[in-house]
């Protein structure tokens, strides 16, 4: 059966890497940058960087871009330093929420929003506390 084939035994054909329409088709693509976001609106909360060299008491508004699979993507307008801890505080139908992720990439925002807004695209690994 067709399906019992092993990727070995699949012949995809050759391909042409010349072959104009080829070209064009990859001097399309060859800026695009995908940049995956939640489809729910962001949510405003607070942060505060809770340890290493750049820890304090101080809070700062953030928005919060998308939240799956262990992963918080935050928007600031400054970029939060790489490997340090950060607490995570929103409120939704008024319970409060706090979580804690450490920063593990941090970059300037590409969409032109973004940009105009001097946003900071910032994401956390979730950690339990």
């Amino acid at each position: 059966m067709g399906h019992d084939k092993t990727r070995s035994d699949v012949s995809v054909g050759t391909v042409d890497w010349d072959a104009p329409q080829l070209n064009r088709l990859l001097e399309k693509v060859d800026d695009w940058n995908i940049d995956h976001r939640s489809h729910l609106p962001p949510q405003h909360v607070q942060i505060r960087i809770v340890c290493g060299w750049s820890a304090n008491d101080v809070s700062k508004p953030a928005l919060l871009v998308s939240d799956v699979d262990g992963v918080m993507l935050l928007a600031t307008h400054a970029p939060l330093p790489h490997g340090e801890e950060v607490q995570v505080n929103s409120e939704t139908g008024g319970i409060a929420r706090t979580r804690w992720g450490v920063v593990i990439e941090e970059r300037e925002g590409l969409r032109q929003e973004d940009r105009a807004e001097g946003l900071f695209l910032n994401w956390l690994r979730v950690r339990s506390r």
